[in-house]
């Protein structure tokens, strides 16, 4: 059955209906909300964070939620989101930098060659190019690549594919060449990267069931398992995709990153991620107190930023 479009004061009921207060955000300043400010789909997904009645006549009402709680958790969220967008840049930019050096110090490749058997195993990688480059801001560069498509240096190769493509090259050249990579975490880079730059809520699943089931990275799982300041709770946090992928991220930033040339870069990425979870999330913090899951998720992240921080310039990853 499908399900009825709501106007604006149909939806402030329905959210009345399931129990949402208005105690703290009232009725007029939410309508403005949900008609200038986000929409009604999006802004109630916050609401999967919070537990429901299990009795008969509440069934399907909410415990202890107010829609201003839904409101500071879309502005946290849109605010994370920039911030993970600005790290996995960064991250692109390093890898992509270390990438081209290997292969410049590599007397075995010509930066040619792994370029042709990367698109021997996979034509349609190009195909992909040639179809879209219309819409690509690096159209001019996609149509040199197709009138010598059988000769393609690899460093233009690097600036017209995308993130996942691109892993898929860099992975191919140490997997043939050996060295040191970040092949083993990037996927977890890529998904946290796209779901941010395409405006995906992060903080609306934080409590289980959660949508997917991963492949834990058990090299930063190993690396948590040896701090006492995590214990047991990392084993449990990790399950959950988004969290993972984050802590993911959060360790290759500062890996990537630990170098005299990237450091300065490294701290005020660190910087701007401090004042967001030490500072900004707490605004509100009166909100959250008794949502036990928002809770202790918030203080696991803030345990792995501490954490890191305290490894000063050491390495924090096996490459």
């Amino acid at each position: 059955m499908l399900k009825k479009k709501l106007s604006i004061e149909e939806q402030i009921e329905d959210l009345k209906s399931k129990n949402v207060k208005f105690e703290l955000y009232n009725v007029e300043e939410a309508k403005k909300f949900l008609q200038y400010n986000n929409y009604y789909f999006k802004l109630k997904s916050y609401a999967r964070n919070y537990t429901k009645y299990s009795k008969t006549e509440d069934k399907n009402k909410y415990i202890n939620l107010d829609f201003a709680y839904l409101v500071e958790l879309s502005s946290l969220d849109s605010l994370l989101r920039r911030v993970i967008v600005g790290l996995c840049l960064d991250i692109e930019h390093v890898i992509k930098t270390r990438f081209m050096r290997d292969i410049t110090n590599n007397t075995k490749e010509d930066g040619y060659e792994i370029v042709k058997k990367y698109i021997d195993m996979d034509y349609s990688v190009l195909v992909a190019l040639y179809s879209n480059k219309d819409r690509s801001a690096t159209k001019e560069l996609i149509e040199k690549i197709k009138d010598n498509e059988e000769e393609i240096p690899v460093w233009k190769m690097i600036e017209v594919l995308s993130l996942g493509r691109f892993i898929e090259l860099y992975t191919l050249y140490y997997d043939t060449y050996g060295g040191s990579s970040y092949s083993s975490y990037l996927g977890s880079v890529k998904f946290l990267r796209n779901a941010a730059a395409h405006n995906t809520c992060l903080l609306n699943s934080l409590r289980k069931p959660y949508a997917i089931k991963i492949n834990k990275c058990m090299d930063i799982m190993d690396a948590l398992s040896k701090s006492k300041k995590f214990e047991t709770s990392y084993k449990t946090k990790m399950e959950n995709p988004v969290i993972h992928d984050f802590v993911v991220t959060l360790f290759v930033y500062y890996d990537a990153l630990n170098t005299v040339g990237n450091r300065s870069v490294r701290d005020r990425g660190m910087a701007e991620i401090q004042q967001l979870f030490f500072d900004t999330m707490l605004r509100n913090k009166d909100y959250f107190v008794k949502n036990d899951v928002i809770v202790s998720d918030y203080r696991y992240i803030c345990q792995v930023i501490e954490y890191l921080e305290n490894c000063r310039n050491k390495p924090v990853l096996k490459k």
